[in-house]
């Protein structure tokens, strides 16, 4: 992927998912601002696959706004 962000592991590994997710929803929401919806997609798509079923709602909408 063009843009791997490394995020630290926190020992327990839902926990680091979630947050890992959590965190990738906020950058798609912040090139979704700059224009660069090719790395929006990438990262809410990640999401859908990785996060939980909460974040998973908000990534979809937020791809359905991207399409």
């Amino acid at each position: 992927a063009l843009h791997d962000v490394e995020v630290p592991t926190l020992g327990e590994h839902s926990y680091s998912s979630t947050a890992e997710m959590a965190t990738k929803l906020d950058l798609a929401s912040a090139y979704q601002e700059i224009g660069d919806h090719e790395g929006a997609r990438e990262l809410l798509e990640e999401v859908i696959k990785g996060g939980d079923s909460e974040q998973s709602e908000k990534a979809r909408g937020l791809l359905e706004k991207l399409a």
